[in-house]
């Protein structure tokens, strides 16, 4: 049959896009990577089920964008809580390293006028030494009028091993005062305490007196050399006691494990030893300073951050005093050094 005076039989057509024209889109399942090597851990879409690469960040099947897990929120008290400690322990602890060097510095100097002699670090040095470096005494005290002698026997010590379980005791507690309550007060509460140790020792020699097992916990009838510093670390055993029972109800969740009623057994602990051997440990001391560091944590607040300027030179000036208390009672045991063995 011809039409048009053409033939159309056994012919074919081939139709072809026009150069311009744009190849059909692929469908919306094809709209995978062409690179199948994914980093790190893929996951699955929330909206239609399809694995979704580590890098991506929308479906590539149905175009959903991949949801981000949003980081919990912390409550209130917690957030508290991990501002409080980092304002805390970020404070530095300078004068519990100073109190350290001049403990063992002045014991330095005990021993090297005791001779230097080996036996003397263990057994002790001699009672003129300890004499002529400032041990507290009562005779001198009341009869001589050596005042200073309620101050210096805090930074005194008669062994090596004396000497070194005391500065454990305030590597271990003194930080944690220190950063607490700030470096001022820390060192007003260290000469403050130790001194009322000194002074309750003083209070309780009794010359004569025939005290009874349990009276002899306290109560001396000798008038010995008495030196150390455990007066003031039992000083800064109570005021992290009653600092743990006064802010129980502001305190993070370890603090209040950690002070309050957990420096119980420590109290507990050591006025056993303290009474096991009474003979030779200076109890009065001991109690003395463990009831004034709890009577100034009674009506000393801790540093809290961002106090006022005003509170912070007052206690400047209450850390000055405090030195100076200090280097005067030195300088007068300096002035007054006589030893003779």
């Amino acid at each position: 049959m011809e039409c048009g005076g053409r033939a159309t039989r056994g012919r074919r057509w081939i139709f072809a896009a026009p150069p311009h024209s744009k190849a059909p889109s692929k469908p919306a399942h094809s709209k995978l990577p062409d690179n199948p090597n994914y980093s790190g851990r893929p996951s699955i879409c929330r909206n239609c089920g399809a694995l979704i690469g580590a890098a991506e960040t929308e479906c590539q099947v149905c175009g959903a964008p991949v949801s981000q897990p949003v980081a919990r929120a912390l409550p209130l008290h917690e957030r508290y809580n991990l501002s409080y400690a980092r304002a805390v322990l970020s404070r530095p602890y300078l004068f519990t390293i100073v109190f350290l060097v001049v403990n063992f510095f002045i014991f330095l100097l005990m021993w090297s006028s005791s001779g230097m002699a080996t036996l003397a670090l263990w057994v002790g040095f001699p009672e003129p030494v300890l004499y002529a470096y400032g041990a507290k005494t009562n005779y001198l005290i009341g009869q001589e009028h050596e005042w200073w002698r309620l101050v210096t026997p805090i930074f005194l010590h008669a062994n090596l091993l004396h000497v070194l379980m005391n500065m454990y005791g305030l590597w271990v507690i003194g930080p944690w005062v220190e950063k607490l309550y700030g470096s001022a007060r820390f060192v007003v509460f260290w000469v403050v305490t130790g001194a009322a140790g000194v002074l309750a020792s003083y209070l309780t020699v009794v010359p004569g007196s025939h005290p009874g097992l349990i009276a002899s916990f306290l109560i001396k009838n000798h008038d010995d050399p008495s030196v150390g510093a455990s007066g003031a670390l039992f000083g800064m055993i109570g005021i992290l006691f009653v600092f743990g029972l006064k802010y129980r109800r502001e305190l993070p969740e370890g603090f209040k494990r950690a002070f309050g009623a957990g420096m119980v057994p420590i109290i507990l602990i050591n006025l056993a030893i303290g009474f096991a051997g009474r003979s030779i440990i200076d109890n009065a001391a001991h109690l003395g300073g463990l009831l004034s560091g709890a009577a100034l944590a009674a009506v000393v607040g801790y540093k809290r951050p961002g106090q006022p300027a005003s509170v912070t030179i007052t206690w400047r000036i209450l850390q000055i005093l405090a030195l100076l208390v200090v280097v005067v009672s030195f300088f007068m045991v300096a002035r007054n050094f006589d030893i003779t063995l």
